[in-house]
């Protein structure tokens, strides 16, 4: 099977950066995935895209170098399997809570008897190679999003469940959870949040992994033990670039 490059340098113990695209558009995603990014996720929980779009979106990164996972709209086996069978590389679950939300997701990505996954891989296959049904379980990437209190609370515990890759961070969805408005910086509370998720992945031996939205915070995470991180998406770059074209032409 098709190697996860994403995945091996995870566990090889190096970092992993990558990226989301929200847009519905397969050329954006290809320029992501050509620009050196580690993975492009094609996000179906927020922005245009959706399971009808999904195949032609992953099809634009796979001719990339990057890895190309999907984030799904919700921990349900259809969103999770159909994602997995048009040949995404790995799964970002939002909204885990509890370790019985985690083998949820587990039983989703895993064939029996491990899993419940109905097989059916009809670009899976034709991207991972014909031994998929041996070597999926090993090359898939499987992560969980906390980002909640009660994620917080249960982090030790989700992250401990058998199969689980890694965890994912959303610092917003965290912060309205704990009270706070959407904010850059993050407030105390949500930085000590942050915090106490990533060392229950480091307690539980599993990669950690968090959005950030500017370089130099790329680089503080790493510091702090992160190293499955994703910088930005495709909509913020693309204003940030205008913003600052039109701020040189204006003054």
């Amino acid at each position: 099977m098709r190697p996860n490059l994403t995945k091996r340098r995870l566990r090889a113990g190096g970092p992993a950066i990558g990226t989301f695209c929200v847009t519905a558009s397969g050329l954006v995603a290809e320029a992501l995935g050509v620009e050196g990014f580690d993975f492009v996720t094609i996000d179906l929980q927020h922005g245009e895209n959706n399971l009808g779009n999904l195949s032609p979106m992953l099809q634009a990164v796979s001719i990339t170098q990057a890895t190309p996972l999907v984030r799904v709209p919700a921990n349900m086996p259809v969103y999770i399997q159909r994602a997995l069978d048009l040949g995404a590389y790995g799964v970002i679950v939002p909204l885990v809570n509890t370790p019985e939300d985690a083998a949820a997701v587990v039983a989703s990505v895993r064939y029996p008897p491990a899993g419940a996954r109905s097989w059916g891989p009809v670009r899976g296959m034709l991207y991972g190679g014909t031994d998929y049904f041996a070597g999926a379980a090993e090359e898939l990437l499987t992560v969980v999003m906390l980002e909640t209190a009660q994620g917080v609370q249960n982090a030790r515990a989700i992250l401990d469940t058998p199969g689980i890759d890694a965890c994912f961070i959303g610092p917003n969805d965290l912060a309205v959870s704990l009270g706070y408005p959407p904010q850059e910086p993050l407030p105390p509370a949500v930085e000590e949040a942050i915090a106490e998720i990533r060392s229950a992945a480091e307690a539980a031996h599993k990669i950690a992994g968090i959005h950030v939205f500017t370089p130099r915070d790329v680089e503080r995470r790493l510091a702090e033990g992160f190293r499955f991180i994703a910088l930005l998406h495709d909509m913020r770059m693309l204003r940030a670039a205008a913003a600052e074209a039109a701020r040189v032409v204006k003054h």
